[in-house]
């Protein structure tokens, strides 16, 4: 009888040891704040993806599109960068906030992390976010930031676990563009379990100069929590300053002459009369009369405009100019010859047109 009572008391403390590894291994419980997420004020350790110039906290992994390609400034993965940044306004909470940047090109990225949760259950996912996209102009060492660029960030979550945002199955937030401040972006989700992913997810349709977005203070659990609005800034994620910075005008690129001498510019997504005039030195009421337009606001991507006649002396004049100081960085790149016939026969799916009045 000793023996069987021993034997019993030893199978139930081996199954009591097997449970607490198991539910070691897969915690179900929340932090001590209710946030799910490791590091959600980017405040860690940074690491490389890739290379030496592309860092994100380390828990959160970066999803770096290099698809749809239609033009050569279009979803270039390999001309993103991305670093821990320190310095106000752009940082939320904190001592550090997560920088991603591309200047001259457009980029589509995500940072996301995949968490355990219990299943059946209601989740409040939620980040601040901040955006600047502009061009500096003649002069000037700065700009404000335009909405133009088409840029937005929104928030979503996986209840699958999946670890893609094109995946039908995660569930997105409405879309903020937050230009020159920060906004609370967020959603509600309910979980499957045992896993569900949290993204949260910034592109833009035109290329610019400064193409920034900033990201902290993440939350994904069944508070509200997220941190609290900085100084002067919206504490909502729906909310609208009263006075939204005054637009960029964006610079076109500038399109090679024909072989019979004359400018035309194919108009591309982002394209407004003002760019143009600026990129080729020619005055808006000139491009209208040339191309018997009574307004600037009836163009359309894949529309030839003709810009300086056959036979009249070509524009010499050059894009705006960036200061001194800004010498370093890259020239604005040109449309390919594979780029021009795909605008020139209008077919092709580009990106979501904007911007496209004067």
């Amino acid at each position: 009888m000793t023996r069987n009572v021993s034997t019993r008391a030893m199978l139930l403390l081996i199954g009591g040891l097997l449970i607490a590894a198991f539910s070691l291994s897969i915690p179900m419980v929340f932090a001590q704040d209710g946030n799910l997420l490791q590091d959600p004020g980017f405040e860690g350790t940074y690491v490389g993806r890739g290379r030496a110039d592309l860092n994100t906290a380390a828990p959160w992994l970066l999803f770096n599109a290099e698809s749809p390609r239609n033009y050569d400034w279009q979803n270039r993965a390999d001309k993103v960068y991305a670093f821990p940044h320190r310095t106000q306004p752009e940082v939320h909470g904190g001592v550090l906030s997560q920088n991603i940047n591309g200047g001259y090109v457009t980029f589509t990225v995500a940072l996301y992390q995949t968490v355990n949760v219990p299943a059946n259950t209601s989740l409040n996912a939620n980040i601040w976010a901040r955006i600047k996209t502009c061009n500096i102009g003649t002069g000037a060492d700065n700009c404000g930031s335009a909405v133009e660029s088409g840029a937005f960030v929104k928030v979503g979550v996986d209840p699958t676990g999946g670890t893609n945002p094109f995946a039908p199955s995660v569930v997105w937030s409405n879309n903020i563009a937050p230009h020159d401040r920060w906004e609370q972006v967020g959603v509600t989700i309910t979980t499957a379990g045992p896993t569900a992913t949290f993204f949260t997810f910034f592109t833009q349709a035109s290329p610019s100069q400064l193409n920034n977005v900033w990201f902290d203070d993440a939350y994904l659990g069944t508070g509200s929590q997220g941190g609290s609005a900085a100084p002067g800034q919206p504490g909502v994620a729906t909310a609208v300053p009263t006075q939204r910075p005054a637009p960029t005008a964006f610079v076109a690129f500038r399109q090679p002459l024909r072989p019979d001498g004359s400018q035309h510019h194919i108009i591309i997504t982002g394209d407004t009369l003002t760019g143009i005039s600026t990129a080729y030195g020619v005055t808006i009421e000139r491009i209208l009369e040339l191309n018997n337009l009574r307004s600037a606001r009836f163009i359309f991507p894949g529309q030839d405009l003709l810009i300086v006649p056959a036979g009249e002396a070509p524009v010499t004049g050059t894009v705006t100019a960036a200061p001194t100081r800004r010498a370093t960085l890259p020239p604005l790149p040109t449309l390919s010859a594979a780029d021009m016939t795909w605008l020139a026969g209008g077919s092709g799916a580009g990106p979501t047109p904007v911007g496209m009045g004067g």
